[in-house]
């Protein structure tokens, strides 16, 4: 998938994203093994139909994506992580509208196994951590492409510290307007906390800056060998803050 064609069911203005609280992993199966890490999904609609029950939780959404409409299912984890996420049955209601942003079924389906889902008419927003399992990006890796510098600026939809490569999922505005969803790899976890980099060190709603090398398979991801914090609680800082400032890991 390159990076201009993206899937992009509907356009999502940017706004606060209130965080209620991170829930655990996917349980039942891997959330890798169902959907691609490698094809960020958002989409917009209105719900039609709830289901709480284990060992998922899941809600219907029927999508216009301008050419007709669709309905599509997003899985969440369990009713009781969710509920520990500071959710309940009653957050997600038919007729309602909502925002899903999450990653593609690797079957085709119309599936999304959501990692951030914003009640519109609310904002009331939750965030999900999912399950990934990133390649470290040495000499021998193939994922990324030292040739292809990558600068970013984009708002952080959540923060992922997972082994062995932690990674952001943030959304990027496009020159023509157009936002896009960018996975963001990181050095490893033991790495981020030398350089005091922890899990409260940046979360949703701030607004970074990446350096990095590209995706060889041209998606939207890159290996950040330099991040920034540019803005955070809205406001944009006086004296940007470096998080991190990497040597190449690929030549």
């Amino acid at each position: 998938m390159s990076k201009e064609t993206t899937i992009k069911i509907a356009a999502v203005v940017l706004g606060s994203w209130m965080i209620c609280a991170a829930v655990p992993l996917f349980a039942h199966h891997s959330f890798q093994s169902t959907f691609d890490i490698d094809k960020p999904v958002r989409i917009e609609g209105k719900v039609i139909q709830v289901k709480w029950g284990n060992p998922h939780a899941s809600f219907d959404v029927t999508v216009d994506n301008g050419a007709g409409k669709a309905n599509w299912r997003v899985e969440l984890p369990s009713p009781n992580a969710v509920i520990r996420g500071g959710w309940n049955r009653n957050s997600i209601s038919v007729g309602g509208t909502v925002t899903v942003g999450g990653y593609a079924a690797k079957s085709g389906e119309r599936l999304v196994g959501a990692t951030v889902i914003t009640v519109n008419a609310t904002g009331q927003t939750l965030a999900i951590p999912t399950e990934q399992s990133w390649k470290r990006p040495e000499r021998s890796d193939q994922r990324y492409d030292a040739s292809d510098p990558v600068q970013l600026i984009g708002k952080v939809v959540s923060v992922e510290r997972v082994n062995p490569i932690p990674s952001v999922h943030i959304t990027v505005v496009s020159p023509i307007g157009i936002l896009q969803d960018w996975i963001v790899g990181t050095v490893s976890t033991s790495t981020l906390d030398q350089v005091g980099w922890t899990e409260s060190t940046l979360v949703p709603g701030d607004v970074i800056q990446v350096n990095g090398i590209g995706s060889r398979d041209g998606a939207r991801r890159v290996f950040a060998l330099k991040v920034v914090v540019v803005e955070k609680g809205g406001k944009a800082l006086a004296l940007p803050v470096a998080l991190l400032n990497s040597t190449p890991l690929i030549p």
